[in-house]
């Protein structure tokens, strides 16, 4: 069994609960700097799911006290780097939340400590573990689609302004490094570079529309890829009521698919027909299977790195009021 600690008990309890839930690897460690969710969470796990984790306030305590084989962290995205080199230095693998970073430097700070050190760093996107995105992903390497055209994504959230309001980093450059389109927006962003690969060009624009906040609650964009595929993006937390819808939409010259939450709605395309299950359900999974075999996490740094690219490139691109390589 691997032993295994989470960084951050606010969604991290959540990816603790994965973790004992599996048979893997075991929740040995919790961390939070805040001692009384540290305390809440260990009441909680001893109670909900007969876990007993060892609880700490200090991520390079817990790594000294407890050989750990690997840590996921569930922190702001914009401390993401600073627990990075502290796994780093300790020599324990790690799963990062998304997005990686929300600054190019600070992923590349986080690569190079990750070669240094000898360890496996992935990236927490779970929609990558849904059947229909990777059946859509699978087509499209398999060339069902025929020449890639086109990936449009339309991200349709709400969220009100307490959320924004919670813990004081949300919706700010510093910590969140964005608002719907790197927050939330973050998953359908790997999505599509996963599906049309590195993008080389974008114009975008991002405005504040219904909440107090620095960042935004609306973005739009215009990409380019290398092989030539274009996008529309666009991603809000603005769509009341609540009840949000994320479309993906993937055009080739052979067929398309209609995506509603990784639903494939509507399709042409035989090799669409009847997704098959996952081999694993979360992110945690492939993780923990990737330390025992001893190869690459689902989504390594360098995927990782490009749709935040694109994210800071539509913010970039919006600044300076005119398109803009990447």
């Amino acid at each position: 069994m691997l032993k295994i600690g989470v960084v951050g008990m606010g969604i991290g309890g959540g990816h603790g609960a994965k973790i004992h839930a599996g048979k893997a690897g075991e929740l040995t460690a919790i961390c939070d700097c805040d001692g009384e969710k540290v305390r809440w969470r260990l009441e909680t796990y001893a109670k909900e799911i007969d876990a007993h984790p060892r609880g700490y306030t200090d991520m390079d305590e817990m790594l000294e006290k407890e050989e750990l084989d690997g840590v996921v962290v569930s922190t702001p995205s914009g401390l993401h780097h600073q627990q990075a080199l502290i796994a780093a230095r300790h020599g324990v693998h790690m799963l990062l939340d998304k997005p990686i970073d929300i600054a190019l430097d600070k992923i590349d700070l986080i690569e190079s400590a990750v070669a240094e050190a000898g360890v496996l760093c992935g990236v927490n996107y779970q929609m990558r573990w849904n059947r229909g995105y990777r059946a859509v992903r699978k087509a499209i390497q398999a060339g069902a689609f025929g020449k890639l055209l086109q990936v449009d994504v339309r991200l349709k959230w709400f969220r009100d302004q307490a959320y924004y309001d919670r813990g004081g980093w949300r919706g700010t450059w510093a910590m969140d490094g964005g608002g719907s389109l790197m927050n939330q927006g973050a998953h359908p962003m790997d999505l599509l570079t996963w599906f049309a690969g590195r993008p080389v060009k974008v114009r975008g624009d991002f405005a504040a529309l219904n909440h107090q906040i620095e960042t935004e609650d609306w973005a739009a964009g215009i990409v380019e890829f290398e092989g030539g595929v274009r996008s529309c993006v666009n991603t809000t937390t603005n769509v009341a009521p609540k009840k949000d819808r994320c479309f993906i939409e993937v055009h080739g010259t052979e067929g398309s698919a209609w995506l509603l939450d990784g639903e494939i709605v509507e399709t042409n395309l035989d090799a669409l027909a009847n997704p098959p299950d996952p081999e694993f359900s979360a992110p945690v999974e492939d993780f923990m299977d990737a330390i025992v075999r001893g190869r690459d996490p689902e989504v390594t740094i360098d995927q990782a790195r490009r749709s935040v690219a694109l994210i800071l490139g539509i913010y970039e691109s919006a600044r300076l009021g005119r398109a803009i390589t990447l």
